[in-house]
């Protein structure tokens, strides 16, 4: 059981987790990954799942990414986005 310190929680008390993580990503014309860099390793990527995702179209900083569940070499799943707005390339965490 955690005690209670009867301490209020500010407002830096409250920390997002899972954040997505720029990586590095290679791509075939079309756009579409074929590798991805995990660590000081290229590995190749076989596309398993793909959506978009366009929303808050009315904000200064709306969203539009290109979602890919892609399946390593080494066998590992990923979800990775590409930031169509900044052509950026990020891995989503899982938590």
């Amino acid at each position: 059981m955690v005690e209670d310190t009867r301490e209020k929680a500010g407002p830096g008390a409250l920390r997002p987790i899972g954040l997505p993580q720029p990586i590095e990503v290679r791509v075939v014309p079309n756009g579409w990954p074929v590798a991805v860099r995990a660590g000081h390793r290229w590995l190749m990527a076989q596309i398993v799942g793909r959506w978009r995702i366009d929303d808050e179209w009315w904000r200064e900083q709306p969203v539009s990414r290109m979602y890919f569940e892609i399946v390593l070499e080494n066998g590992h799943h990923w979800v990775i986005f590409q930031d169509l707005i900044g052509n950026i390339w990020f891995r989503q965490n899982q938590g």
